[in-house]
């Protein structure tokens, strides 16, 4: 009987085979893990800006016209537009805090102004304008979700 044994050059050779093999699967694995977290920034940056739009409505218009009155700006001649500070939507800005302290490059700005009537401010209408943004992988450009929303005084 003849005894085979498995040489250097075999082995060499099956594990060249294997890394060619495994190399496709890995970047599939880290493509579809920077995919996932894309998709969850997403669903934040939705949930934020629909919390942010919840709280500004069911607050009482007259924050506004407070708001104005703290800044020392003339609501009558000045239509705005006005930072949206995170004091209009302490709640939501909670949420951003914690969603911060997860992934580092998230941020919300917004503005709001009083619409234009005959060129000038209707104090019955605020226009909103709010932005979500965040970093994505690689030197991808960041991703930037808005939502615009107008409040009426009741």
């Amino acid at each position: 009987m003849k005894q085979r044994a498995v040489t250097l050059v075999e082995i060499c050779l099956a594990l060249t085979i294997l890394v060619v093999a495994l190399i496709p699967l890995m970047r599939m694995s880290s493509s579809d893990a920077v995919t996932v977290i894309e998709t969850e920034k997403i669903q934040m940056a939705e949930r934020i800006l629909e919390s942010i739009k919840t709280e500004l409505t069911a607050m009482p218009f007259k924050r506004f016209y407070e708001r104005i009155d703290a800044e020392g700006t003339n609501a009558a001649e000045e239509a705005g537009p006005f930072a949206l500070s995170d004091g209009f939507y302490p709640i939501s800005l909670s949420e951003v805090l914690e969603i911060q302290k997860k992934y580092k490059d998230f941020a919300v700005v917004g503005t709001w102004s009083f619409l234009l009537k005959e060129g000038k401010p209707d104090k019955t209408m605020v226009q909103t304008d709010i932005s979500c943004s965040f970093s994505r992988a690689g030197n991808a450009p960041p991703v930037v979700r808005n939502k615009s929303f107008l409040i009426v005084k009741p």
